[in-house]
């Protein structure tokens, strides 16, 4: 009998990355996905799910509120079903907050594939679901970028011939657009990448995408990998979620000192899209 997961987040992005990873490292799971909390409850009344990965930021319902409310199910305690919180947010009271609530581990945005499986793995072995998570050998884990970011692709860019040519185009202005769509802007922030922090640039600017400046030699990004990318307006600091569009040179050389690193957004949370609403009006 394989292992029934389900992954809950706003994010097609997130959830299309997941099943398709889990799918290939472990051919026997089964998978079910929902798009918030309230449509997980919705499912988790219908089927008994060996494993909950949920995202903490969502509308109706957040990861944590979700997380409470299964841990009051008779059938979802925390010795019986691992819950997987995945998220950006790794400051104290959050964890705090979340290990209260009966979490069972964390994954923190962005991460690899590789990241991914293992904390899967290891959920499943502290709760002794192995054997039905390995029902079948899974493949080796692997950081590059085909597999799973490769087998994405077709749901990131809506399939057909324009995605080739919507990954490979850096640029973010639309000039069929009357309006600005997009600012050229100089903000010094933070980016994560895997888990990675350092500084970068932001140098353009628009209510779905950026692109920003950052030194080749710390870290170079795979295209469709993930990145958290720290961004304040009126005193409040906000982690917005993106993914890789595009990665290219300053110079016409293979060893430039910088990159320019084109991200489209992920997150789809009315919160953080006012957020970035607000930011972009005052830039």
């Amino acid at each position: 009998m394989s292992l029934k997961i389900l992954v809950v987040d706003d994010a097609s992005f997130t959830r299309d990355l997941i099943r398709r990873t889990l799918r290939k490292q472990f051919p026997a799971v089964e998978i079910e996905d929902a798009v918030n909390g309230r449509k997980a409850q919705q499912l988790m009344n219908k089927v008994q799910f060996d494993m909950v990965l949920c995202d903490w930021e969502m509308p109706e319902m957040t990861g944590v509120e979700l997380l409470k409310w299964c841990r009051e199910q008779p059938k979802y305690q925390k010795d019986d079903v691992p819950f997987v919180m995945i998220t950006s947010r790794g400051d104290k009271d959050h964890v705090v907050e979340a290990v209260q609530a009966g979490v069972t581990d964390y994954l923190g945005k962005p991460f690899s594939g590789e990241q991914l499986v293992n904390k899967v793995l290891g959920a499943a072995k502290k709760h002794k679901l192995a054997g039905k998570l390995t029902a079948q050998k899974p493949r080796a884990a692997s950081g590059s970028p085909q597999g799973i970011a490769a087998a994405s692709i077709d749901v990131l860019m809506g399939g057909g011939s324009g995605a080739a040519k919507a990954a490979q185009t850096p640029k973010i202005v639309n000039p069929s657009e009357p309006e600005v769509s997009v600012k050229d802007v100089k903000i010094p922030t933070l980016v994560r990448f895997e888990n990675k922090q350092f500084r970068c640039m932001v140098i353009q600017f628009s209510k779905q995408e950026a692109s920003m400046l950052i030194k080749s030699d710390d870290v170079v990004p795979q295209v469709l990998g993930q990145a958290v990318l720290d961004l304040e307006h009126k005193n409040t600091i906000n982690r917005l979620n993106y993914y890789v569009q595009s990665v290219a040179t300053t110079e016409k050389k293979h060893d430039s000192t910088f990159l320019t690193v084109g991200l489209r957004l992920i997150d789809q949370d009315a919160e953080k899209e006012a957020f970035i609403k607000s930011l972009f009006d005052s830039l």
